[in-house]
């Protein structure tokens, strides 16, 4: 298990990071990313020396390791309980606003080496070069975030018909050695903080996209990989006081350009097979995996909620009115519920195939369906209970630190029961959350961070036991 100091020296490799046109020397040390990069140092190191090695590590067998349970292949409830907890542990130091920490790209990578068959479909070699990559990946605890969306370009046509080739991501040529990559792809968040990238469709693609059909992993220093991300909100927070999610925790979304990307053959787990692309998500482990770690990042998320909420109305000093312990039951606490217990089932109750336990598919996507339909009442709901505060709130730390305005704004921005700085930090992490651009990207990224609507509610159709209910009304009929 690696440590933060390793995690850091890694990014000092001459990758090729692009901000306002300019490209970044060291991205360790830049401040639109210095701190979130701080920030993950400090979860290797919490998962290395604090962390109850009982609930977030496991003993691989092919090295006889203790490792970092992100990388356990799960075959049992017992399993996933291991990975739940070790979720849990990447989440808490976040709040569950850090949505694709080391342990997310992780749950793809042991999806995928969990089923070498589907791999195996393009030849046994591919299968392989997977199985070897992620060894490496588990054994030095690397961080693998993803790209697997491509550029919104005409989304009315198929990759190979777009305006011209390779906006989309493909392989440009065949080498002895290997492949060359060429295209664009996103949304490559937290590819910043990435030692190797892993690059492949989600999206499905369609008969003729042989050119766009591969699976395969980049070096994040790779010649010719060019990383552009948006705007940092560190950039343009002030302080940790007046910003303090977006100065600590934003993970950086990314459009990567793949300008001639040579990937050698052992990097490569899909090459020219449209079939495999499309199936090597539901066909094996990966889907449910990496949203079973959505699901408890979103159960993190919803308890960091509660504990403003009701931060907020003791604030006002009206937790006990209750019109407002009404509003918070129905509001936040029925969906916190909601969300442990299909946490829950999907754990307990998995779905066993060539011996690998998925996460329970039904629970899985009726979570991620009732996440994306409820995260902008959770944020209305948080604006409600505070009314103009969010509003009526000093420029920043300094006027209350001020000699000549401090003592003045401390008498009339007390809470009912908190000094005026306390209330004041609390009001700035709430709007953190719901107001600011780094609000706006996380009810964004909660909405959309899966698929649109209609994809989840495909998904979630497909997966419930309509023929139960079915039966039921037979026997019914048939009973008269």
């Amino acid at each position: 298990m690696r440590s933060g100091r390793a995690f850091l020296e890694s990014l000092r490799d001459g990758r090729a990071v692009f901000l306002d046109g300019a490209r970044v020397k060291d991205v360790t040390t830049h401040p639109g990313f210095a701190e979130p990069l701080r920030q993950i140092a400090h979860m290797y190191d919490l998962a290395r020396e604090a962390w109850d090695p009982a609930t977030t590590t496991y003993v691989e067998p092919a090295t006889g390791q203790r490792t970092s349970a992100m990388w356990l292949i799960p075959r049992s409830p017992a399993d996933l309980a291991l990975r739940r907890q070790l979720h849990r542990a990447w989440c808490e130091r976040s709040g569950g606003v850090m949505g694709r920490t080391a342990d997310s790209g992780a749950s793809i990578l042991v999806g995928f080496a969990a089923h070498p068959e589907v791999f195996a479909r393009g030849g046994q070699a591919f299968a392989d070069n997977l199985q070897r990559f992620y060894a490496k990946a588990r054994d030095e605890d690397l961080f693998v975030p993803y790209a697997v969306v491509p550029p919104q370009v005409d989304r009315s046509k198929p990759a190979h018909q777009q305006p011209e080739p390779f906006l989309y991501a493909g392989v440009a040529r065949e080498r002895d050695d290997g492949i060359v990559l060429r295209g664009a792809q996103m949304i490559a968040t937290s590819a910043v903080m990435a030692n190797y990238l892993l690059v492949t469709y989600i999206t499905p693609l369609a008969p003729g996209d042989d050119d766009y059909a591969f699976c395969a992993v980049v070096p994040a220093n790779a010649d010719g990989l060019h990383i552009h991300p948006r705007r940092p909100y560190g950039t343009i927070a002030t302080s940790v006081t007046d910003y303090p999610l977006p100065a600590r925790f934003d993970e950086i979304d990314t459009i990567v350009v793949l300008d001639d990307v040579f990937v050698p053959w052992e990097h490569v787990f899909v090459h020219r097979r449209v079939d495999i692309v499309n199936a090597q998500w539901h066909d094996s482990a990966a889907h449910t995996l990496v949203n079973f770690h959505t699901l408890v990042r979103f159960g993190v998320k919803m308890e960091f909620i509660a504990g403003l909420a009701t931060k907020l109305v003791e604030l006002h000093g009206i937790e006990k009115l209750p019109p407002v312990q009404t509003q918070l039951g129905a509001e936040i606490g029925l969906i916190g519920a909601q969300i442990e217990a299909l946490t829950h089932a999907a754990e307990t109750l998995p779905l066993v195939r060539n011996g690998i336990a998925r996460p329970n598919p039904l629970y899985i996507y009726a979570a991620m369906n009732l996440q994306r339909r409820l995260a902008p009442d959770l944020m209305r709901t948080l604006r409600e209970f505070a009314g103009a505060s969010f509003i009526a709130v000093p420029s920043s730390e300094s006027a209350l630190t001020s000699p000549e305005t401090g003592e003045e704004l401390r008498r009339y921005f007390r809470g009912a029961t908190t000094t005026a700085d306390e209330r004041v930090k609390l009001l700035r992490l709430i709007w953190d959350l719901v107001g600011t651009e780094f609000g706006g990207r996380q009810l964004q990224y909660d909405m959309f961070y899966s698929a649109a609507q209609h994809v989840a509610d495909m998904r979630l159709y497909r997966w419930y036991d309509w023929a139960e209910g079915r039966a039921l009304v037979e026997r019914i009929l048939g009973g008269y």
